[in-house]
């Protein structure tokens, strides 16, 4: 209540009516654009993706809100996304709400633009290469295994919860080869949870606002990741081979530790986040259609990968990178997964040039949200595009699917082949090794900041019984 009280009154001090939509003497979007100074981003901060999801009802693909100070457009249909991601540094450039880039950084990988982006992800793609997939592979999937079977030890687990916790330790000890003790990672994933639920709010660095409490949740972390350091030095457990080195240093640059530090938070916030959320959304979609999770284990029995529990990394059959392409249905689940419920809703930008769009004028200047979350909810080409079903994917029209996950274009994510990987293993081994059930048969999930289920969702985890033929 008190963070409402301190913005209205800033609005009353500050009152001044926006014209930054005037004048532009072509037609704008439909929309509203609020009040002075805050426009609408008081009900964005209350309503979340609810807000996006009204307005679209109401005004349709493309509209016109005001939000976090900038005046805004979002857009949404595979059309356009295609054109516009394909545009990036011609007539859009990246650029998230100050309370984003402040957090991550400006130079961060999300954030940053021109030669600074370039330079990162070409070092990323660099580490995350096939070889270095080839390599580790054996080592993630025992990583893998190890948490499934102490799932099954467990009465239940809080599916949300231990999800976040699995995926945050793997990427701080895959990507960044640190390993920490167990009361260390529970602080750091209560840290990161703070921050990615205050990503996108005003950015008011004062007690009680959540852009404070992220800020102060970040500084909280890399100090962590300090003491890890200096308490492990040169010997610090490298489970893992370290992509972090090439991916903070840029080629004109000294490696120093505001470096090391940013890269450690960076790599895995981006690694961690995105692929916990879908891994959670693999649990509760093959638990509301078992179906799906007969035909996937019909597949990995047709090569025979369906090993039983105690065999899993059995020298018959292991699980490498090449194995991946002898699985459809598996890359079908995958995608329906990301399709149905993609980990990032939107992705924003900067109108370098005033254009058209739809007999709109979307004026230089402006922010743009490119709606990757509402195109797939809206795809025109399929008579469901809310129901999950992987079967659409063998369809030889598949290709006309919205499909926009990793955004696409310049900054289409690189770590795709990451978390394609990851997902993909983390979902045979759950075929391999158990059944689950959870505590709501049809949980009600929330979009933002990434989907989660509203309500506190329990699962509990058997060790498959396997019958030899």
């Amino acid at each position: 209540m008190l963070e409402f009280f301190l913005i209205l009154s800033i609005c009353v001090l500050l009152y001044k009516y926006l014209n930054q939509y005037k004048g532009c003497g072509q037609k704008l979007p439909p929309g509203r654009m609020g009040i002075p100074i805050l426009g609408e981003s008081l009900q964005f901060l209350h309503k979340k993706a609810k807000f996006f999801e009204g307005k679209r009802k109401e005004h349709g693909n493309i509209y016109k809100t005001h939000l976090f100070g900038r005046p805004t457009i979002r857009i949404s249909g595979k059309k356009n996304l295609e054109k516009l991601f394909a545009a990036e540094n011609k007539l859009l450039q990246c650029a998230y709400p100050t309370s984003v880039w402040k957090i991550l950084g400006k130079n961060s990988l999300s954030s940053s633009t021109g030669q600074v982006h370039a330079e990162k992800k070409m070092q990323l793609l660099k580490c995350l290469s096939p070889g270095f997939f080839d390599q580790n592979l054996p080592m993630v999937s025992d990583f893998l295994t190890g948490r499934i079977y102490e799932w099954c030890r467990k009465s239940s687990i809080e599916i949300f919860a231990d999800c976040h916790s699995l995926f945050l330790e793997l990427a701080s000890t895959f990507l960044v080869s640190m390993d920490m003790p167990k009361d260390e990672r529970r602080k750091i994933q209560t840290l990161y949870h703070d921050i990615t639920n205050n990503l996108f709010t005003l950015p008011l660095n004062i007690p009680g606002f959540g852009f404070y409490k992220a800020c102060k949740a970040k500084e909280e972390l890399k100090n962590l990741f300090l003491k890890r350091i200096k308490e492990d030095g040169k010997s610090c457990s490298q489970q893992f081979p370290a992509v972090l080195e090439k991916f903070c240093k840029s080629q004109n640059s000294e490696f120093d530790n505001d470096d090391l530090l940013n890269g450690i938070f960076e790599l895995i916030f981006n690694a961690g986040e995105t692929t916990s959320t879908s891994a959670m959304c693999a649990l509760i979609h093959l638990s509301k259609h078992p179906e799906v999770l007969e035909k996937l284990r019909q597949e990995l029995s047709n090569i025979d990968l369906l090993a039983p529990p105690e065999e899993n990394n059995n020298s018959e059959v292991e699980v490498t990178a090449e194995i991946f392409s002898k699985l459809p249905y598996l890359d079908c689940v995958y995608k329906e997964i990301l399709r149905v419920t993609p980990a990032v809703g939107g992705a924003y930008r900067r109108v370098l040039q005033t254009f058209e769009l739809e007999g709109y004028t979307i004026p230089e200047g402006w922010t743009v949200v490119l709606g990757i979350r509402d195109t797939h909810e809206l795809d025109n080409n399929l008579e469901d595009p809310l129901t999950f079903n992987p079967d659409r994917w063998m369809q030889a029209d598949c290709s006309k699917i919205s499909f926009f996950p990793f955004a696409s274009g310049p900054r289409r994510c690189p770590g795709k082949g990451y978390a394609q990987l990851i997902l993909k293993l983390f979902i045979i081994k759950l075929c391999q090794q158990c059944n689950w059930t959870l505590s709501e048969p049809n949980p009600e999930m929330v979009a933002m900041p990434t989907p989660r289920p509203k309500n506190k969702l329990m699962c509990s985890f058997n060790q498959r019984e396997y019958n030899k033929e």
